[in-house]
């Protein structure tokens, strides 16, 4: 009796070593958004990420500090996990997510909303904000261009969804434990045609779908061939990874320019597309006094794209 305890408990330790392993730090930064939809720090923020089992296992747990940073110590990349974030004057926010080794090198964002704000958002939208209930904020974006897919048909389980642009989909005031919802689109046909969600009451799920085709969309019955794709990518700051505004980036083939430049975004995102697949095209970001690291880079795009990150400094 004493020797298969002993191998159960061996056993045991030999189970939990390959998971403890696989955990590594994630660094992360908290934000909202500003009035003016530009992203805001948020300090004195609880974030604390469940997984295992039913994502129950608390896997760590960390405070935003005065710049919205925060550790996020012994949280495994490539397995989905659900993030949650606490603060008095915040609505609860549960995000389901799976961190990637990129965000393991170079940092991930968090997002939390204030009352005022998620309720200012749902009188807009002529709905109620049921603190007993269940809130879904959900993007659908394709993964052959990272982009958001607008015009998607969701039906839910329950509450009443919403279309808020840019892939951006809200179902307000839905029930249970979870929720289903169904997504569609006229003349598209989508490998993933359900998602179950995670409903926690008076609280905010985020959850994000990504679809693909097999390289291919489906119109009107026809099969259309994937012939351009896109580059996209983020350019932050060296020091604290965040957004560098303004920068222009070209994009070359053999030393000529193969699309316009673009300007990244606020959040320090750019993007362009109808590049020919399965060629090579240089990146190059500029904005004086700025300098980037890589200062170019050759990438080869496919059907999927290709994303390109920059640090400056």
């Amino acid at each position: 009796m004493a020797k298969r305890v002993l191998l159960m408990g061996l056993l045991v330790i030999m189970i939990a070593l390959p998971l403890t392993a696989m955990g590594g730090d994630i660094p992360a930064k908290v934000y909202e958004n500003g009035s003016d939809n530009s992203p805001v720090a948020v300090s004195g923020v609880t974030v604390q990420v469940f997984g295992g089992f039913g994502h129950k296992a608390l896997l760590a747990s960390g405070l935003s500090g005065n710049d919205g940073s925060v550790v996020l110590g012994n949280v495994p990349t490539g397995k989905e996990v659900v993030v949650k974030l606490i603060k008095a004057g915040y609505v609860t926010q549960y995000d389901v997510r799976s961190f990637s080794d990129a965000e393991a090198d170079k940092g991930s964002i968090l997002w939390i909303g204030s009352e005022a704000n998620v309720t200012g958002l749902y009188k807009n939208l002529g709905e109620s904000f049921d603190s007993k209930k269940g809130q879904v904020y959900l993007e659908i974006s394709n993964e052959l261009t990272g982009e958001g897919i607008d015009g998607v048909q969701i039906a839910a389980s329950s509450g009443k969804a919403f279309d808020l642009g840019r892939g951006e989909y809200l179902i307000a005031n839905a029930e249970g434990a979870s929720l289903k919802v169904v997504i569609q689109k006229p003349g598209y046909v989508f490998d993933v045609e359900s998602a179950t969600i995670p409903l926690f009451s008076g609280a905010m799920t985020q959850a994000n779908v990504t679809v693909q085709s097999g390289g291919a969309v489906v119109e009107s019955g026809q099969v259309t061939k994937v012939t351009s794709a896109m580059i996209s990518g983020y350019i932050l700051r060296l020091s604290d990874s965040r957004p560098i505004s303004g920068v222009t980036v070209a994009f070359t083939q053999a030393g000529k320019p193969s699309r316009p430049s673009v300007l990244t975004d606020k959040f320090g995102f750019y993007s362009q597309t109808e590049f020919k697949v399965n060629k090579v095209y240089k990146v190059t970001p500029s904005k004086p006094p700025w300098t980037f690291k890589p200062v170019t880079k050759s990438i080869f795009v496919g059907v999927r794209g290709a994303r390109v990150d920059f640090k400056g400094k």
